[in-house]
């Protein structure tokens, strides 16, 4: 049996938080053989936002809320790097990292994603990083094979997208600290030229015979809840009314369209 650690990056979209976070914490962890931890990651919310939000966590299915209050001694480019460069723990053998606007929703309530994580990673010690997002052909960067199968219906693929990524701390944290992951100055968010915490994810992933697997046949439906700002941007429209309504067409959908 392992441990993991469930870490839900969250701003100031409670509205959303509401309905992304048990459908998330549900669909991650029940059934599971496993035990797990889950982290809710408050990355600069605002004082009144965290007051509202203690009393509620139980009903959330939080564990723990970490929040880091200033923009103080903060990561250059997008503010998601904060979360990840912040929070980034090795205190569990795999770490769960999704964001508040993930629309994460189960297909098979007898699976055991955990489970599949786990045993993902011990049969192939090549792998470092699993990712399963949906509406990849939205962004900027696409997704492709490198390489054959890790598995029969397990792609090995040549990057991950923040809405949810599952790492063996073990194999990334060294890796990704020497290629600056935790240097405040390493990432950057220009027009033209991006590179994030997902970059640099991607790339300890894919480089030193290290593979990004892909479960394309979990009965797992992961999706961005918000709309790109236009086609092919990495960035969306930040609107928690659009991304509520998102969440909405995706539960109507279970998880197919927004």
């Amino acid at each position: 049996m392992a441990f993991f650690t469930l870490a839900c990056a969250f701003h100031n979209t409670e509205r959303l938080l509401d309905k992304t976070l048990p459908l998330a914490i549900r669909s991650l962890t029940y059934p599971t053989r496993h035990d797990f931890e889950v982290i809710l990651v408050a990355e600069r919310a605002s004082d009144d936002v965290v007051a509202r939000l203690l009393p509620r966590l139980a009903d959330l299915g939080v564990d723990e809320l970490r929040w880091r209050r200033t923009d103080r001694n903060s990561f250059s480019g997008a503010p998601s790097n904060n979360f990840h460069g912040n929070h980034f723990t090795t205190t569990s053998p795999y770490l769960i990292t999704f964001t508040d606007d993930t629309f994460i929703h189960k297909t098979d309530e007898d699976f055991d994603v955990l489970d599949a994580t786990a045993r993902i990673f011990q049969r192939n010690p090549e792998v470092t990083l699993i990712s399963k997002v949906d509406d990849h052909d939205e962004w900027d960067w696409p997704l492709e094979d490198v390489g054959p199968e890790i598995e029969p219906g397990v792609r090995s693929v040549n990057r991950v997208v923040d809405q949810l990524i599952a790492y063996d701390t073990a194999r990334f944290a060294p890796v990704a600290r020497r290629l600056g992951a935790f240097h405040r100055d390493t990432f950057v968010s220009h027009a033209g030229f991006e590179y994030q915490w997902e970059n640099l994810a991607s790339h300890v992933g894919t480089s030193g015979d290290r593979r990004i697997a892909y479960p394309e046949r979990w009965p797992l439906r992961v999706r961005h809840s918000d709309l790109r700002n236009q086609p092919g941007s990495m960035h969306g429209t930040q609107d928690e009314d659009v991304k509520l309504k998102c969440f909405e067409r995706l539960m109507e959908s279970r998880g197919l369209a927004k």
